[in-house]
Order: structure tokens, then sequence, then C-alpha cells
């Protein structure tokens, strides 16, 4: 598989737009915080519909697609984008991994902080944004401990918005098939296979995934193998036909046709679009 030696792990901007010209393009395959300061926002997020003012937090994982339109300017907001790897390697409790790992029907994407909670945030943001800027001594650990932060203070100011607040037995089931699945998704990877794997009924298994995660089985896993080839073509000048494998698709067309139904261009198209972008 081909090396990823640009890839970052972590990045906080501060960001204004003005006027329509002004929400830049960029890259990215994290999973990304935004805290709006100013403006107001329409988010599309997978099938959801969401409109964001001051003081909002919106969460979106990896896997998710979305867009953005500015309803009100001065739209300004600080948003770090974070490795999905990075994150579960810092934050370790899965209640708090659930925020992006889970997404069950009643899970929302944007949560509006309480004036006494807004300073603590925006600070925390702020601190992490010069940390990168700076690069201060281990400054690497500095910002793991306070996205860490972020996160736990996120639980505890709004529990209810975390998919998982009671660890349980069938939670646990779905984030170690998660787990499976970011380890072994260049592999030949079914719903029989998870079965006997995890000693589990294929029927169960099916419900309780899509249940829990927000996606049935298959399509998380197409889900993450586009993820992983969004990487590749950004990072990497391997072929379409080596993306593909090294993603985990066995045929290139079938490549190119799944990765242009989720993503609406080809795998070329995207690769030419954002690093030109």
């Amino acid at each position: 598989m081909s090396e990823l030696p640009n890839a970052g792990v972590v990045d906080v901007v501060y960001n204004e737009s003005n006027d329509e010209f002004g929400l830049s393009r960029h890259f990215h395959n994290s999973y990304e915080i935004i805290l709006i300061l100013e403006g107001r926002v329409r988010y599309t997020i997978n099938n959801c519909r969401y409109e964001a003012g001051k003081n909002c937090i919106v969460l979106i994982s990896n896997l998710e697609m979305h867009e953005v339109e500015i309803l009100e300017y001065p739209y300004k907001r600080y948003y770090a984008l974070i490795s999905p790897d990075y994150f579960q390697a810092i934050v370790r409790e899965p209640r708090l991994v659930s925020i992006f790992k889970h997404r069950p029907e009643h899970f929302r994407h944007v949560i509006q902080l309480k004036a006494n909670e807004v300073h603590f945030f925006n600070n925390l943001l702020k601190t992490m944004h010069e940390e990168i800027s700076i690069k201060h001594d281990m400054w690497q650990s500095a910002v793991g401990s306070y996205i860490n932060l972020f996160i736990l203070s996120l639980f505890r100011c709004h529990k209810s918005a975390f998919p998982m607040t009671v660890f349980s037995n069938s939670m646990s089931l779905v984030l170690e098939i998660q787990k499976y699945i970011e380890e072994h998704y260049m592999e030949e990877v079914t719903l029989n296979t998870i079965s006997k794997q995890f000693f589990a009924d294929m029927y169960y298994i099916s419900h309780l995934f899509k249940k829990v995660a927000g996606y049935n089985f298959k399509e998380y896993l197409i889900r993450y193998r586009i993820s992983k080839a969004k990487e590749l073509l950004f990072y990497t000048n391997s072929s379409i036909t080596q993306v593909g494998l090294d993603s985990g698709f066995t045929n290139v067309n079938h490549f190119i046709r799944i990765f242009k139904k989720y993503e609406s261009i080809t795998p070329y198209q995207y690769r030419m679009k954002y690093r030109q972008g």
C-alpha cells in the first residue's frame, strides 16, 4: 500500500467568510469540529439539514457527505480537522468516541452551547490553533490533551448529544466490528466473515449495526473504503487502479462506479479538483 508522508493528523483553523466567495474549498478526510462565532449557515449532512448560528458546534465524521450554505454574513468560525486514527489513539473512552463513530436515528450534528460555555470551548480551539501554528516544544502532545479535554467537556456539558452515554455489550460489539473493518478493509470482508469472527448471528449484527452506526454493514464498509481512497488520491501519485486496490476494491471499474455514486465525480476528477483547489 502507498504511504501517506504528508498526511496531517490534526489542524485547527480560524476562518472568516464575508461574501459568497469567502467559503474556501479544502480537502479533508477527517473528523471535523466547527465552532460558529458569528453568522448563520445551513448544513446538509447526509440526509439531514440544519440551520446553525452563533455559538453552535457542528460535528461531522469522515464518512459523512456534507454541504454548507451561508445564510448570514460575516461567517466566522474555528474548525478542527482531526485524523480518525489520531483521534482514536488519544481519546480512548468509547462514550466519547461515539460522537463520531455512531449515528443512531436521534443523533443531531449541531449542539447549541450555553452562554457560559462559549468562552471555554472557544479558548480551547484558539489555544490549539496557536500550538499548531507556533509549534512549541511537544506541541503534538499538548494538542492531543486539548482535544481530549474538549470532547470530555462537551460530554459533561451536553451528555444527551452523545450516542453512547452508557457502555453496553451491544455498543461494544459495534465498536469492535468498526475496528475490525478499519484493520481489514483491504481484505475480503463480508457480513458472513464478521459473523464468524465475532460468533454472532448475521441478522442480529446487521440490525444492530444499522441501529447504532447509522449505516448498514455494507454501506459502512463502502464509505470507509472511499474515505481511504480519497486520502490516497490527494496525498499520493498512485494510479487510479492502484488507489482502488489499496482501498479494498478488487475491480477498477467497480471502484470508479462506486466512487462516482458517492462523490458525484470520478476518482481522477476528485484528485484534480482538490489538488488544484
